[in-house]
């Protein structure tokens, strides 16, 4: 059984990236690093605390309410501007007849509340202010007399062909306001006019993100609630809260009712209402009475817990460390085998060549050994047929020999690498029969003033290889080119991977180094490529830039430190 456990540790280490010693080293790090993230931070918080606290949380919770006033203020700007439209499109329908019968805006009256439950009814006015038809739950307003009504002298009086009112009773006497539209048709001013319940209004105000947090209410100029909660008011009732005109949105302090609290505000654009939202619970100052006393008990109480967890910590993080090494060791085994997988067909004729050759050399000196066809061979000749023979097997060895050195498994291991050389070792080792064979033209532009670069040549070269086929399969089985420059920007070396092939779309761009995302047909990709070479290059201390033209071809650029951090 101990043998057992033994053999599985063994296995595990063995599919891990890098040795024994760099976990203990890294979890002797980690100590260190989390005694000074835990602890430094937490006395000097304390000190922070207790001076800038209050001023913390009272500037976030104006920024929140300023946040929430702000896009319900919007929702409702939207909200009254879709309505004015409704009886904009309405009156100015071709197809509206001047004037109409109640029974045709009865029809009309159908369609609005299609758009908003919120609309009551609907009337038509003369010239005179005379409600001439009427459809809606209260048919004895029609005939009835508006002139003297302030939002009909407000709508006939102003330059704007439209009115939003306050919530009035009317009369109806019941809680609703009026949206007015006027036209002039001949020689005669009409008004349509609608009627909305607030009520439905505000619900729908209520179920936005963010309402159940606070208290929302509306008031008009003269501080009377226009929509308002059962909790701290009713309509048409005078509101403790009326917000400045200036600036239109903004946070304020307000003593109410021996409560302090914080408000925020926002005037509307299309109607003279504030939407005001308050926090749904007092904020208690007694709350911070003793406050860093309390504060100092806390810390002590976490800098003795802190130090009793932190090797356990410690440990938690070395082991995730060795799991994520883990997968992405794997996951870059698998980009290795994929990349290897592409490149099959290729390899299988380079090794297929000097294959035939030593078939050929071979049945040749078997001929000639064969007494029936009474022929001989000299020394000389017969060192020239085995030299073949032997040249055909080392040119198999070195292609397979390139292929296992690529694809095995290994410790990471940084050493100084000339950038050149790393590359020339993908495409003159690897590539260069497949490129042979799809007419693609490789074009290298190094730099030959490049200094040493300390780098796994190994883990590099995968992610050359991974552009590089990615470049080939954009070019979709067409001639093309793919140029290979390298120099230095910024003291970090430079890679640039550039292919005339179909590009890369726009909303394909963000997702390229996702993991198992491919825009390939299904078996033509694993989508590990790219997302195993982010990776890689990020561990490495650089970074993968990518810059691409639809129907032109794209450009991956690495970024390499001469030294990893």
């Amino acid at each position: 059984m101990v043998a057992k456990s033994g053999k599985n540790t063994d296995s595990l280490a063995e599919s891990l990236p890098f040795n024994r010693d760099h976990y203990k080293d890294l979890k002797r790090k980690q100590i260190i690093r989390l005694l000074l993230f835990y602890l430094g931070p937490l006395i000097v918080l304390i000190i922070f605390f207790s001076i800038q606290y209050n001023a913390l949380v009272s500037e976030s919770r104006r920024l929140h309410l300023t946040a929430i006033a702000e896009n319900q203020s919007n929702t409702l700007n939207l909200f009254l501007s879709e309505r004015i439209v409704n009886l904009d499109n309405l009156i100015d329908d071709p197809r509206f007849q001047h004037p109409p019968t109640s029974s045709n805006l009865q029809i009309y009256l159908e369609r609005l509340k299609m758009n908003s439950q919120s609309f009551i009814d609907i009337g038509y006015f003369d010239s005179s202010g005379i409600q001439t038809a009427y459809a809606g739950p209260y048919p004895s307003l029609e005939k009835v007399d508006y002139s003297s009504e302030d939002w009909f002298q407000r709508l006939r009086e102003g330059e704007k062909r439209f009115i939003i009112t306050d919530i009035y009773l009317g009369f109806r006497q019941i809680p609703h306001f009026t949206i007015a539209v006027s036209r002039n048709i001949g020689s005669e001013e009409i008004v349509l006019r609608a009627s909305l319940d607030p009520g439905n209004i505000y619900e729908y105000m209520r179920s936005l993100e963010g309402a159940n947090e606070v208290f929302i209410s509306i008031v008009n100029e003269d501080g009377y609630y226009q929509l308002v909660t059962p909790h701290i008011g009713t309509p048409l009732e005078t509101s403790s809260i009326v917000p400045p005109q200036n600036p239109r949105l903004g946070a304020e302090n307000v003593k109410i009712e021996g409560s302090r609290i914080t408000y925020a505000y926002s005037w509307l654009r299309l109607a003279d209402w504030a939407l005001i939202v308050q926090p749904s619970d007092d904020e208690k100052q007694e709350f911070f009475s003793g406050f860093n006393l309390r504060i100092y008990i806390i810390a002590a109480s976490m800098i003795i817990l802190i130090i009793l967890v932190i090797a356990f910590r410690a440990n938690k993080l070395v082991e995730m460390q060795m799991e994520t090494d883990r997968t992405r060791a794997q996951l870059e085994h698998a980009s290795k085998l994929a990349s290897v997988g592409e490149l099959a067909a290729g390899i299988a004729h380079e090794i297929n060549n000097p294959l035939a050759i030593i078939n050929e050399e071979a049945g040749l000196i078997k001929d000639y050994m064969d007494p029936e066809f009474g022929e001989s061979m000299d020394p000389e000749r017969l060192k020239e047929h085995l030299n073949s023979i032997q040249s055909s097997v080392f040119r198999c060895r070195d292609i397979t020999h390139k292929l296992l050195r690529f694809v095995r498994k290994s410790d990471v291991e940084l050493k100084t690498h000339n950038i050149n050389e790393i590359i020339d070792g993908v495409v003159d080792g690897l590539l260069v029969r497949e490129m042979r064979v799809s007419n693609i033209e490789i074009e290298k532009k190094y730099s030959s003033d490049i200094p040493p670069v300390m780098t796994d040549s190994n883990q590099l070269q995968q992610v050359i290889l991974n552009i590089i086929n990615n470049g080939v399969d954009a070019l979709e089985g067409q001639a093309g080119q793919i140029s290979i420059s390298t120099g230095m920007n910024n003291n970090k070396v430079r890679i640039s991977i550039n292919d005339t092939g179909k590009g890369i779309k726009p909303e394909d761009m963000e997702k390229l180094f996702i993991p198992f995302y491919t825009t390939k047909e299904v078996g033509k990709g694993t989508g590990l490529g790219l997302s195993v070479s982010y990776g890689i290059i990020k561990s490495l201390g650089g970074e993968i830039k990518v810059d691409s033209t639809v129907g032109k071809g794209s450009e991956f650029t690495i970024i390499l430190p001469l030294k990893p951090g």
